[in-house]
């Protein structure tokens, strides 16, 4: 190994990264990701608002007050202390699961939910400093480019991937703290003993699969103000003795995957890239465009869509998918069972032609009564493959017909077209319904041009 990367060197050069990128060091690739990832999480911001759920958790906050430092988003005016907005805002932008995600790095796709964390908390901290939108895209990329690197460099990378969010949210707060390598590694060795992962909470539809975001952004930015305030940091707090990677090698500190990280250094910046095509799991990509082609094929065959004429909806997919908790029966009827369900995603695109951000609230669903009953009495087969995982669904309708459309399980792996993007906002935005139509159109137009905004607060001032 080549000397300079034993611990702590490693992680020292890569401090050093994290406090010396410039807005110059980013590919214009980098820069027109941001713009339409900004645009994606913003609308999730505004999706994220109408959930129901968390009602008492803003208006808690709101009953506590505390000093008025940091905007909430969608809260009509509402300002808190800072940990507390960036917090909130983050768990709104995660909470119906249709913030981009994913980082490709060295022809791995590895996913990941840190931009769900990294965007919102940093718009919110841009918001508190007045900071302009090149420090916003640059303080993005430093952070999340060292969070995807420490991520690569492991063989297995569930949870660490939800155990770094922590990470790289303290990497983009200490960059706007002005921090040095070494206090930036302080702050660091604070977020990687106290990082969390969202645990069982999939399969078990809990909150805590977003709470988890907002709690991230809370641990990153109380990191930085530890290593700001003196506190003493670990040696290397990731590849270290008992270190979050180290502790995860079986033998030494090192993974395999760990030279190749500096191989370009400085040089190429890597952030999440995939973005979803509606609210929930993404693997429920394919289920969703399956259901869409249904809905064409109804209109096309009966002139209308009448849940009424659907007897049963079937979903097949094949063993070399994923399946997980997305294959369990759709039977608590709620949001979160909504998000990670194959059934209820084919049903609700069957009946609407997408799945509206709206249509995936609780109070929406079991006011629905067919949508319900399609969606819970729905089957889900697993058969064998005869080439590249696919997922098919299926109706049998009361005339005795039966419609089918297959989709391939990787759709979900290409990049939208900019009308999508301004569709999805759209739709989020509209369902928020508090704000004017020239909002919407301001948005769009600052967030396609962010690099050239002196001071962030023109666009959060919008939110």
């Amino acid at each position: 190994m080549n000397e300079q990367y034993i611990s702590p060197g490693g992680t020292d050069l890569l401090c050093e990264n994290i406090v010396n990128t410039k807005f110059e060091d980013l590919s214009e690739d980098n820069i027109r990701l941001f713009k339409d990832r900004l645009l994606d999480m913003t609308g999730c911001i505004f999706g994220g608002a109408i959930v129901c759920e968390n009602d008492f958790l803003e208006k808690r906050y709101r009953d506590w007050g505390g000093k008025e430092e940091a905007r909430v988003f969608a809260a009509e005016g509402l300002k808190l202390p800072l940990p507390a907005a960036a917090m909130l805002n983050c768990i709104k932008a995660r909470s119906n699961d249709y913030g981009n995600m994913l980082f490709k790095l060295y022809g791995d796709v590895m996913p990941s939910h840190m931009g769900e964390t990294a965007l919102p908390m940093s718009l919110t901290l841009a918001d508190h400093f007045g900071a302009s939108g090149k420090d916003l895209i640059t303080n993005d990329a430093a952070g999340e480019d060292f969070a995807g690197r420490l991520l690569y460099s492991l063989p297995v990378r569930f949870p660490v991937d939800m155990l770094l969010v922590s990470s790289a949210a303290a990497a983009i707060t200490g960059r706007y703290y002005g921090l040095d390598a070494k206090q930036m590694k302080a702050a660091l060795s604070y977020a990687a003993t106290n990082a969390t992962d969202p645990a069982n909470s999939y399969f078990d539809y809990s909150e805590e699969i977003y709470l988890h975001n907002g709690v991230s952004a809370q641990t990153g930015i109380m990191c930085a103000e530890y290593a700001k305030g003196g506190w003493r940091g670990l040696k290397d707090p990731y590849y270290g003795n008992d270190g979050l990677i180290a502790k995860r090698v079986p033998e030494g500190n090192y993974p395999d995957n760990y030279e190749k990280i500096f191989s370009d250094l400085g040089q190429t910046y890597y952030t999440e890239c995939l973005f979803k095509r509606s609210p929930g799991g993404i693997p429920m990509t394919a289920a969703a465009i399956s259901g869409k082609k249904l809905h064409g094929m109804l209109l096309e065959k009966y002139g209308k869509v009448e849940p009424e004429s659907i007897t049963a909806v079937h979903v097949i997919g094949t063993k070399n998918m994923y399946h997980g908790y997305y294959a369990n029966p759709f039977v608590l009827k709620n949001h979160l069972n909504a998000l990670f369900a194959y059934r209820f995603a084919a049903t609700c695109s069957v009946l609407y032609g997408q799945i509206p951000v709206a249509a995936v609230q609780t109070s929406a669903i079991r006011e629905n009564t067919e949508l319900v009953r399609l969606a819970e009495e729905a089957t889900m087969d697993i058969v064998e493959p005869s080439g590249p995982p696919t997922l098919k669904v299926t109706l049998d309708m009361k005339d005795g017909s039966v419609l089918e459309a297959e989709e391939s399980f990787f759709a979900m792996e290409r990049y939208p077209e900019k009308e999508e993007l301004t569709a999805k906002f759209m739709d989020q935005f509209q369902a928020y319904g508090k704000l004017p139509a020239s909002h919407a159109k301001k948005i769009i137009e600052l967030a396609g041009k962010i690099d050239e905004v002196a001071d962030v607060r023109e666009f959060t001032e919008l939110l």
